[in-house]
């Protein structure tokens, strides 16, 4: 009986044994193959942006006109090499100066500059030479363009194709005076400079160039009443006219001139920093908001094109603009630029209605024939 037993149970093992031999193997599922990305606009943006820095460091320099003073120029150049390893060169000098130059080599055949860095005389005087790029063509980074970004609602463009573009946007504090030799609260307005007493002791930064002097007299020309008739009063006061803004400032530094009209921001903070005796005195008619030398602007057929809109990218970035603001000292045109380190009267403040001589051709052409009114009206002291 137990063997039989046996026999059974092995010919039951075998039987499962076979019928398991019987049954298929079952592969493991291969797992599934990646789902392939279409590329973002974002990984786009960064490809095109890795590209123009490699670009842009095989040329390795950016060369750039402009009216900046060294503690400007050495910022900017520090600044953008060590982010990017390409250093700035600029052509220093005025723009009634560097232009003419730049346009002569132009009908040479050569070309020099990338770009300039300046106030609106930049545009006026290249724009109808076709000398300027328009930076539609230039600006890719999104934060550059971000219009929420910038004063007013808009990046500052001047002109309608796009030639130059303000960074700088302060409100310009045209009178100055020097603070051991002037009371506080004795200058209020601009009228008090009509006083006597101030006759001989005003300079004031030539108003038939482009600049700060300029910018004084088209906001007196155009907000007050009479304005021309200010202007004729105050040519009685003699005042003395420069074009060298770093000499108006020792003026006023050394009480050659106690009072000043149009001090250029830049150096003006420069000698203040330095201890000089210099103080503003905001008149009570107000004043403009103006970004003097703090405009960009590309020259077309450059020879470094992707290392100078590289710069014109990180310029306009919050980066870039806080290293600007922060040497030139003045506010930045950009509404995220801290600006702690600034003065009060030198803030744009909220609900303050400021003439603006930011945007538009039609401000550059009104500055313009300004500089010929002033011309007629200041001829005997101009010479």
């Amino acid at each position: 009986m137990k063997t039989v037993m046996c026999v059974i149970a092995v010919l039951v093992v075998a039987a499962g044994l076979a019928g398991a031999a019987c049954v298929p193997a079952v592969t493991p599922a291969s797992p599934p193959a990646p789902e392939k990305k279409a590329p973002t606009a974002d990984t786009t943006f960064q490809q095109d942006w890795n590209k123009l820095v490699a670009e842009a460091r095989k040329e390795g320099t950016v060369m750039i006109g402009s009216s900046m003073g060294p503690t400007v120029r050495d910022a900017l150049n520090k600044a953008f090499k060590a982010k990017y390893g390409i250093g700035l060169e600029f052509v220093s000098g005025k723009p009634e100066e560097i232009v003419p130059k730049i346009l002569a080599e132009r009908r040479s055949g050569i070309y020099s500059a990338d770009m300039f860095i300046g106030g609106h005389s930049v545009v006026a005087n290249l724009g109808p030479e076709g000398a300027l790029e328009s930076l539609d063509k230039v600006l890719v980074l999104p934060e550059a363009m971000d219009r929420k970004a910038w004063w007013g609602g808009d990046l500052a463009w001047i002109d309608p194709s796009h030639f130059q573009m303000m960074f700088l946007a302060f409100p310009s504090q045209v009178l100055w005076v020097n603070a051991d030799l002037v009371r506080a609260g004795e200058i209020k307005s601009y009228y008090d400079l009509l006083n006597p007493k101030w006759k001989g002791k005003i300079s004031f930064r030539d108003p038939t160039m482009s600049g700060s002097g300029n910018g004084f007299v088209t906001f007196v020309g155009e907000m007050l009443p009479n304005g021309l008739d200010y202007l004729r009063n105050l040519a009685k006061q003699g005042p003395a006219f420069t074009r060298d803004a770093r000499l108006q400032t020792e003026w006023v530094a050394r009480g050659k001139y106690p009072v000043a009209i149009g001090l250029k921001i830049e150096i003006t903070t420069e000698f203040i920093k330095a201890g000089a005796p210099i103080r503003p005195d905001p008149a009570a008619e107000g004043t403009y908001v103006g970004g003097e030398g703090g405009g960009v602007a590309m020259l077309n057929r450059a020879p470094q094109p992707k290392a100078t809109a590289l710069f014109i990218n990180w310029l306009l970035s919050r980066e870039g603009q806080i290293i600007a603001s922060q040497a030139f000292g003045a506010q930045s045109a950009r509404e995220d630029v801290p600006t702690d380190f600034l003065q009060p009267y030198e803030v744009r403040q909220p609900g303050v209605k400021y003439h603006d001589q930011l945007r538009g051709l039609e401000i550059t052409k009104i500055k313009r024939q300004y500089q010929t009114v002033a011309a007629e009206i200041y001829r005997d002291l101009l010479k």
